[in-house]
């Protein structure tokens, strides 16, 4: 992301305003979290983690794989080498349930079948034998804390942050701008003279545009004066131009009267929310492919997002404009495509950052009933504390709908 308050265009000077956390601004990640938030290593002190970017709250005794974590990262990124992680993560999670005495709270994350999905796809079989060696470790997990007759004291989540599916084709975000004669900035090429775009691109299937990013500002471009030809300095539309692409599902940028402006190929519609209501309405065609105009509060939008083309994307994309790192201009790639091409290193023949279903739609398993709502990944972190009885904090962005911590509680098993 690019800090628009910060950055003035010295590439050098104003270096820390850009950011990117696939490389030695990992280290950052803790600082960049708002000073007053949180995390659940804060709210539980007692907590053991492995493998986890995020630190803050934990001390050195309770993130023993910090050291081991970089450089296992860095190997596995260079030599596409990811299983030896997941067995430094298993073997302390392992040794970790002869002391359950010491932690409330236990996260441990298996970075290999994400490393290899990029490395080859999502079914391929380095990734299943990954995903086998995850489930003989939740089976030792399980039989150990069986014998210690704290099973069903324990509440055990298995959840992925994202989905993944087939690249097929890259396509440069930030070489089609500098095709297109505009100055662009992107990680890892941050000195051109005078930007007039910086392109941002995360998970590589989305990427986030900063129009004038030389000139620091306090607030985005709504977007009418981004699809003026002056904006990027150019000499057409970029926005439309930019949607037209086979490799784009969709641009999205703030609506000057309120809410989110949305420019497709199939379209234009915008997003508002009043209240509790999120409402989607086209204003020419359907860019998110959902039938007509339809509206709902946020359990809603989850609950029909098994069968949208774009899950739940009216309410993504009100969230991530919610903050102001995010850029001008946020990027949505079609199935099969993402948005780097010179400079992924390694190649990803797979990849997610979309919201597209194969990426947006996740699975969940617990030992605990789960509520037979649609559910958010965000909503785990208040089902957590939930369990472990620690009081939910006021303005998280997870809702509190599953409460595994109260089995009065009417639930259902939900395979979703």
């Amino acid at each position: 992301w690019l800090d628009r308050t910060q950055y003035t265009g010295r590439w050098w000077q104003d270096r820390t305003a850009v950011r990117s956390y696939c490389g030695y601004q990992a280290g950052m990640l803790d600082a960049d979290i708002a000073p007053d938030a949180r995390t659940i290593f804060d709210l539980v002190p007692d907590s053991l983690a492995l493998f986890t970017p995020i630190t803050r709250g934990l001390s050195a005794e309770r993130d023993p794989t910090r050291g081991v974590r970089k450089l296992w990262g860095t190997i596995s990124h260079i030599f596409e080498w990811h299983q030896p992680g997941d067995d430094v993560v298993a073997r302390h999670l392992i040794a970790a349930m002869e002391r359950t005495d010491q932690w409330r709270f236990l996260f441990a994350q298996f970075p290999a079948v994400d490393g290899y999905t990029h490395q080859n796809d999502p079914t391929h079989a380095k990734v299943l034998r990954s995903l086998h060696r995850v489930d003989a470790v939740i089976g030792t997990v399980r039989s150990r804390l069986q014998a210690l007759g704290a099973w069903d004291d324990t509440l055990f989540v298995l959840v992925s942050d994202h989905g993944a599916s087939r690249v097929h084709t890259h396509f440069d975000l930030a070489d089609w701008f500098r095709g297109a004669g505009i100055p662009t900035i992107a990680h890892p090429e941050l000195w051109r003279r005078d930007p007039r775009a910086a392109v941002m691109v995360a998970g590589n299937a989305s990427a986030m545009v900063y129009a004038d990013p030389a000139h620091a500002r306090t607030h985005r471009w709504p977007m009418d004066r981004l699809r003026m030809p002056e904006a990027f300095g150019s000499d057409r539309d970029v926005v439309s131009a930019l949607a037209a692409e086979a490799a784009v599902a969709f641009v999205a940028a703030e609506d000057r009267s309120g809410g989110v402006a949305i420019v497709g190929a199939a379209g234009e519609a915008r997003v508002t929310e009043s209240g509790e209501s999120v409402r989607y309405e086209p204003t020419r065609g359907d860019p998110l492919a959902l039938g007509g105009a339809w509206h709902g509060d946020r359990t809603a939008w989850i609950d029909r997002a098994a069968e949208d083309l774009f899950p739940d994307a009216p309410v993504q994309l009100l969230d991530q404009l919610r903050s102001g790192r995010t850029g001008d201009l946020v990027v949505i790639a079609n199935e099969g495509y993402d948005f780097r091409g010179r400079w992924e290193f390694p190649e990803h023949r797979s990849g997610h950052g979309s919201l597209t279903r194969g990426h947006m739609l996740t699975p969940l398993w617990s030992n605990r009933p789960t509520p037979g709502v649609g559910i958010r990944t965000v909503d785990v972190f208040p089902a957590l504390l939930d369990w472990i009885g620690i009081p939910i904090p006021e303005g998280l962005d997870g809702r509190t709908v599953w409460r595994p911590g109260r089995m009065s509680d009417p639930m259902v098993e939900v395979s979703r």
